[in-house]
């Protein structure tokens, strides 16, 4: 159904009635209303895509906001007071100079255990 005919498929008061029981939505509400305006073409776009998701246009932007915001947290580290740390050398050092011997090249590995 595209928009005309859903205008002309509501206009009609016998298809305003609710087809059952309230539902309330479970788990977080939103906190805040942002108004956000996008050139025409973006919206036709937008629609498009969330059509296809399965999903709302105000459904599929917040998705694609919140991967973004996301993607874009720097990344997290958790380290406890428990965790121990692990030191691993191997390679070997040239005998004659402090340089790095080509055969075996000196490598640090750091594992942490926990």
């Amino acid at each position: 159904m595209d928009e005309r005919q859903a205008y002309e498929f509501y206009k009609d008061p016998a298809n305003q009635v609710p087809a059952g029981p309230v539902q309330r939505r479970q788990g977080r509400r939103m906190s805040a209303t942002v108004p956000v305006r996008f050139p025409q073409d973006v919206i036709e776009a937008v629609k498009r895509l969330a059509t296809h998701d399965g999903l709302t246009v105000s459904s599929w932007i917040r998705q694609v906001v919140s991967k973004e915001v996301q993607r874009r947290q720097p990344p997290v580290v958790r380290t406890s007071a428990t965790d121990s740390i692990h030191y691993v050398a191997t390679g070997s050092l040239s005998p004659s100079s402090e340089t790095l011997s080509p055969a075996a090249p000196e490598r640090l590995e750091l594992e942490c255990l926990g």
